[in-house]
């Protein structure tokens, strides 16, 4: 009797987590940082989740259209608003420049999106040290890629489009390092 009841608890109980899904968005194909998300990007998966975590409902899909991933979103993920803006990368008045670092010129701790960096003129191997300070260049990290082959880490950065150039033409050198500032924006 007590194995009769006990499965027939567990059977309600299942039906009735059954009717409790939803039906939320999830991202359908990987959506590098700072592209536009389309509407190809996003699918509909039937959930069961707890209320505290963060979900988009399938209703919702125009209000994720056409939003700005501010991280890389990747396959099979859900989709939170928390990932998107409205604002397109870089920010106006800003700009992007990518950074091929080898891991000398990295932190041990690695780098994450949203770190606030200076980007340090060295004096390259076997160079004088300098007696004033390096000139540098203040940004924002938007995405740090994987590591080649050789151990070369591209490093998407954001900075006002007054240095991006200056940036560009000292990365174009090779000698420079990153000191972070503030881990993933904080202050």
């Amino acid at each position: 009797m007590l194995l009769i009841t006990t499965c027939a608890l567990a059977g309600i109980a299942l039906v009735q987590s059954v009717d409790d899904r939803a039906q939320v968005l999830v991202v359908a194909r990987d959506v590098p940082l700072g592209q536009v998300v389309v509407e190809e990007d996003l699918a509909l998966a039937q959930i069961s989740a707890d209320p505290a975590v963060a979900t988009v409902a399938a209703d919702q899909a125009d209000a994720v259209v056409g939003q700005t991933a501010t991280t890389p979103l990747v396959t099979g993920e859900l989709v939170t608003m928390s990932k998107l803006d409205s604002a397109p990368l870089p920010e106006p008045g800003h700009q992007l420049v990518a950074i091929a670092l080898r891991p000398s010129q990295l932190p041990a701790q690695g780098l994450r999106t949203g770190d606030v960096v200076q980007v340090v003129s060295t004096p390259g191997e076997g160079g004088e040290v300098p007696t004033q300070l390096p000139p540098s260049v203040a940004a924002t990290v938007l995405r740090v890629g994987e590591p080649d082959m050789d151990g070369i880490t591209v490093v998407d950065v954001q900075t006002p489009e007054t240095d991006g150039a200056v940036l560009a033409a000292r990365v174009a050198t090779g000698r420079i390092a990153l000191v972070v500032e503030a881990p993933g924006g904080g202050a």
